[in-house]
Formats: C-alpha cells, structure tokens, sequence
C-alpha cells in the first residue's frame, strides 16, 4: 500500500508499468510493485526510455520539468 505520509506527485500520463494495467489506479497493491519488481516504459516510445532519451521510473516520471512530461 501507499505510504499515507509521502504527499502525492502527479506522474506523467505516458508511464506505465504491468500493475498499472492489470489493477489500474490500484497498482500500489500488486505484490510484485510493492517488491519493487515492476518494470516501466513510456507508452510514447514503448521503452525504459522516455522521448528525450532519460529513463523511466515513478521518480523520473514525476518531473514535470521534462521536455516530455505530460501530467495525469
């Protein structure tokens, strides 16, 4: 589960990993998200990489400073 205290960051609308789509907005509650297992990849590029070349993960992907970025 989410950690009630960490203040909530929107995400980029193109992030998405394997939870995201089996539990939705749920996906915190997928075991293997939870075990820090899950996979993500930009919808934009189908990759671990985002369109302007950096990664992809929840913290990355949260920077709306990104040429890329478009919030959820």
């Amino acid at each position: 589960m989410s950690d009630p205290s960490t203040p909530y960051r929107p995400r980029c609308k193109n992030l998405f990993c394997k939870a995201m789509l089996v539990y939705g907005e749920g996906f915190e509650n997928d075991p293997d998200y939870q075990a820090g297992m899950a996979e993500f990849w930009c919808v934009r590029t189908s990759k671990g990489q985002g369109p302007d070349g950096d990664g992809v993960s929840m913290t990355e992907c949260t920077n709306s400073e990104r040429g890329c970025y478009e919030a959820y």
